[in-house]
């Protein structure tokens, strides 16, 4: 990536030009910061760019699980780097990196420039809703816990396969280079995890109506993911809605340019 996250921030970056905002931007579950490596490329040496890989199944394996895990928890090291930086920071983020970005916002607004987020997964907001969004939510908490038993019962690679499907469409997993089903294996202990913290994320504050947000979504996607941003719309009636025809819950994979650039869009007006 062309540019570097740091705590002791210059006004000034090399071109002698005043620095823009920082921009720390968060991974969807099953991935890692590289997801990032398009929108990194896209800014120059005068803004601050940080896509840290965020925690994976070593949280698993020190015992933490569906019930205990918490966005809290995956929030500690990033919140660490806010409150040492000079300025606020704006945050993008993807699925549970966007939800983990919400939840630093909600916790941490003084340090939070703005919001860019594609089809954040915050399903506690169906949990406290109508019965329809109530339903939704039910069919996540049984497909959470169907992932932690198959994991317990030694089946990663079902897990794994399964939890691709989900979100990329019948037939993602089969479309997966070989490389990439292997990584998705070794990750699959932390995806009852992640579930766990989006599933039971307790009532937060407000976001500030002052803070600038995008929401991002594909006109594809789940009822579950449509209903979570219909929900943070109207909390956040400021928020900048953009829907992608065509598109699904992975528009940041397949179709990472466009989606760079209402990225790029969001930042310039933030």
């Amino acid at each position: 990536m062309n540019s570097t996250f740091q705590t002791d921030f210059c006004p000034l970056g090399p071109s002698g030009r005043v620095r823009s905002a920082p921009v720390m931007a968060l991974h969807c579950s099953g991935a890692n910061g590289t997801q990032w490596a398009h929108l990194a490329s896209q800014f120059d040496s005068d803004t601050d760019f940080i896509a840290p890989n965020l925690v994976g199944p070593e949280a698993a394996a020190a015992g933490w699980s569906m019930q205990s895990y918490s966005l809290a928890e995956e929030a500690r090291p990033l919140v660490e780097r806010l409150l040492s930086a000079a300025r606020p920071v704006h945050l993008v983020g993807h699925s549970y990196g966007g939800a983990l970005a919400l939840h630093i916002a909600r916790h941490y607004p003084q340090h939070v420039a703005s919001l860019c987020l594609y089809e954040p997964t915050c399903f506690s907001l169906l949990a406290r809703s109508g019965e329809s969004d109530q339903r939704l939510y039910r069919e996540l908490e049984t497909f959470a816990a169907s992932l932690e038993d198959a994991i317990e019962e030694g089946h990663a690679a079902f897990a794994a396969e399964v939890f691709t499907d989900f979100w990329g469409g019948l037939g993602a997993w089969l479309a997966l280079r070989l490389d990439r089903r292997r990584d998705l294996i070794t990750w699959a202990p932390k995806a009852a995890l992640d579930f766990g913290a989006l599933l039971y994320e307790p009532q937060g504050p407000d976001l500030p109506l002052a803070l600038p947000v995008t929401l991002l979504s594909g006109a594809q996607t789940r009822a579950h993911a449509k209903r979570v941003i219909a929900l943070l719309a109207k909390e956040a009636p400021q928020a900048n809605l953009v829907e992608l025809a065509g598109v699904g819950h992975l528009g940041p994979f397949t179709v990472r340019d466009k989606v760079s650039g209402i990225i790029k869009d969001h930042l310039s007006r933030a």
